[in-house]
């Protein structure tokens, strides 16, 4: 998945200048990949125990976009304190297609943390993922649009062994308040001499559109943005600590209008994407792939609620 982004922000940071939208009004690049969207949240330094959000799936992509063999990735990004882009930095998101073993599931829940030395689930458990050289969990999730679904990263019910500390997650469903565990992870308790019994006071989020397997190096040459199905997902009640820590900072950027350069000299420009936020709670909506008109705007309706 977002494998630069995360190495980038010390969660495995790409900051908004490294990804400042340019001008392709002048350019002659006729081929286009899709655009990525990406938040931050910053708490105060403190020891974090659990971090909680709320994803939303505003709306889904067409089912063409699983028939393209393709995916999007809704990701909220943790890591270990003293992590390194080896070991502690992990992810955990909606995704609208899993492909486990090379295998498409449909809708599952996408759970792994880099260089984790154990994992259990119910759902499916990969213990060699070439991607974070550690475990991964995909577990099955069809979930319903517009539902909310309260996420919480903390000790798993395996405690702390000889071996490292267990991270669970669980996963609530706040229309109908059904929980799921969807499994835990092991990481060390120390890595290369320092703690990491903590989580980060940093969490971010990033929205993906794997049509760039297919835009990379022009296997496929895509000439007009309509080629990328739209989906939108919303974030809220950012927190850490069971809810008694809250983010004192957010930023939010987009890599819109990128012209991305390829090993073998082709080139293509980033569609525009775009992300709702609100200032006020935190709160954020990304929304992925060409929406015309634009997408509903989730923020806005939980506002005019209260």
């Amino acid at each position: 998945m977002q494998l630069k982004y995360l190495l980038a922000i010390g969660l495995l940071h790409l900051t908004p200048k490294a990804c400042a939208q340019q001008d392709t009004s002048k350019t002659s690049i006729p081929y286009y990949s899709p655009g990525g969207t990406y938040s931050d949240w910053f708490f105060p330094k403190e020891d974090i125990e659990s971090l909680e959000w709320t994803f939303v799936p505003v709306a889904d992509p067409s089912p063409s976009l699983k028939k393209e063999g393709l995916l999007h990735y809704y990701a909220y990004n943790f890591g270990v304190e003293n992590a390194t882009s080896a070991r502690g930095n992990g992810y955990a998101g909606l995704q609208t297609n899993g492909i486990f073993k090379n295998k498409q599931k449909g809708k599952v829940i996408n759970f792994s943390i880099w260089g984790s030395n154990g994992g259990k689930t119910s759902g499916w458990l990969n213990d060699e993922n070439q991607e974070s050289s550690g475990f991964q969990i995909m577990y099955p999730f069809p979930w319903i649009v517009q539902h909310q679904y309260a996420f919480e990263l903390k000790q798993g019910p395996s405690g702390i062994d000889s071996l490292g500390k267990w991270w669970g997650l669980w996963v609530t469903d706040l229309n109908t308040h059904k929980t799921i565990f969807v499994g835990e992870q092991r990481v060390a308790k120390e890595i290369e001499g320092k703690s990491s019994i903590h989580l980060k006071p940093h969490s971010s989020m990033f929205g993906e559109d794997l049509h760039w397997w297919k835009s990379n190096n022009g296997n496929v040459k895509y000439s007009d943005c309509k080629s990328f199905q739209s989906s939108a997902c919303a974030a809220v009640n950012i927190s850490a600590n069971n809810g008694k820590i809250q983010p004192i900072k957010f930023t939010n950027f987009t890599n819109s209008g990128k012209i991305v350069n390829y090993e073998n000299g082709f080139k293509t420009i980033n569609c525009q994407v775009s992300i709702y936020n609100d200032s006020t709670n935190f709160n954020v909506q990304h929304n992925l792939g060409n929406w015309s008109p634009d997408a509903p705007n989730y923020l806005q309706s939980i506002k005019s609620l209260k």
